[in-house]
């Protein structure tokens, strides 16, 4: 039996989108799925935002929908870099791969993961790994930064400032990568 896209979706959500291929972000209401018991919910309260983001809204890549949905993407990306230390499904970011494209897993689960043979050998997709350090190796990195004072030059702006940052780096104005202060500035229109 079919669920209804309010039992399918039943979480109401709030965010940022590009409507149309102008690229201009602007206060969107969406509705996405209830939070499983296998699943992870986590608050973003910063947000980087790059020349890659700036493609993506303005479709400079193509057949991209807006606002961007995942399905914003099938078979169009060239790789990932799969950083989940949990047991999750590998199919739908194989999915994402085109021909030849690359998933590279760097996070560790506890158990193994399923791991879908006929996508890969049609797409002629791979999947590699690369040990770049787990918890321990994270916290200790950003323990060495703390004790050396070394940190990451950024502007942190405030939502409503997206697309004035966008314009910036169209325009290849930047100094420091913008970071959205999404924790104090996305409000709820």
């Amino acid at each position: 039996m079919m669920k209804s896209p309010e039992e399918e979706h039943p979480r109401k959500a709030f965010g940022w989108a590009a409507r149309d291929p102008s690229g201009v972000l602007s206060p969107f209401k969406f509705s996405r799925r209830a939070t499983g018991d296998e699943d992870v919910t986590f608050k973003v309260l910063y947000c980087g935002i790059c020349h890659s983001d700036l493609h993506i809204v303005r479709n400079k890549m193509g057949q991209v929908h807006v606002p961007p949905r995942p399905w914003a993407v099938m078979g169009t990306m060239d790789g990932f870099i799969d950083t989940v230390f949990a047991v999750h499904p590998l199919l739908p970011l194989i999915g994402l791969l085109k021909s030849h494209g690359k998933l590279v897993m760097v996070g560790g689960p506890d158990r193994p993961l399923e791991l879908p043979i006929f996508p890969l050998l049609m797409g002629r997709k791979i999947v590699a790994g690369s040990c770049i350090g787990g918890m321990k190796e994270t916290q200790e990195m950003v323990d060495f930064a703390a004790k050396h004072n070394i940190s990451a030059d950024v502007e942190v702006i405030p939502m409503d400032y997206v697309n004035t940052a966008m314009e910036h780096l169209a325009k290849a104005d930047v100094k420091y990568r913008f970071v959205i202060n999404m924790g104090n500035t996305l409000t709820a229109a």
